[in-house]
């Protein structure tokens, strides 16, 4: 993964506006996107909306996590994120052994970038599936945060990998539109 630099800007802003976006709430839309694919501009606007220095403004988009266009950290901020939650409280419940858990980590390890968000203290995952390896298989991944209602991601699927990753897009769904129905309460 790399970060996210002015050449990277040029080429993708269309793509990367609404990541940014997310990062950055307070910014005005209508101003990001008058801005193009002027690096300079999008550092000013997050300068003029949340009072940062342009050094933290380029720091903080630099580690911006794009995974479709490769960009991002790859992995926590170490010191950072201590303290925060991450697949380090998922359990395996039913239907699974405590030898599969490596796997079934690196399948949903791209929800650790969701889950950041959340203190560790608190934040509990529970992975279930029922009538494993048969057509009827059910797959549950419930997750309870502080302050949140509970997520609940469900699967059909009969196939353990693709059950793994529709219940990790679900959550991943589930936790966006949550964080930003509350941002939007907030406004």
């Amino acid at each position: 993964m790399q970060p996210l630099t002015h050449q990277v800007w040029a080429r993708h802003f269309t793509e990367l506006r609404p990541h940014v976006f997310e990062e950055f709430p307070k910014l005005d839309r209508s101003q990001l996107e008058a801005a193009g694919d002027d690096w300079d501009r999008v550092v000013e606007l997050v300068q003029q909306s949340t009072g940062m220095s342009a050094d933290l403004v380029n720091a903080r988009l630099g580690k911006l996590d794009v995974d479709e266009l490769g960009l991002g950290t790859g992995q926590p901020d170490g010191d950072a994120d201590e303290g925060r939650a991450s697949l380090d409280q998922l359990r395996l419940g039913p239907g699974f052994t405590d030898a599969e858990r490596d796997r079934v980590v690196d399948r949903l390890s791209k929800l650790n970038r969701r889950l950041r968000r959340f203190p560790a203290d608190g934040t509990e995952l529970l992975l279930t599936v029922k009538q494993r390896d048969t057509n009827a298989q059910h797959m549950t991944l419930e997750c309870r945060v502080p302050k949140f209602a509970p997520f609940v991601a469900t699967s059909g699927e009969s196939d353990l990998r693709a059950a793994l990753m529709e219940v990790r897009e679900d959550l991943w769904r589930q936790i966006d539109d949550a964080v930003n129905k509350r941002k939007e309460r907030a406004r």
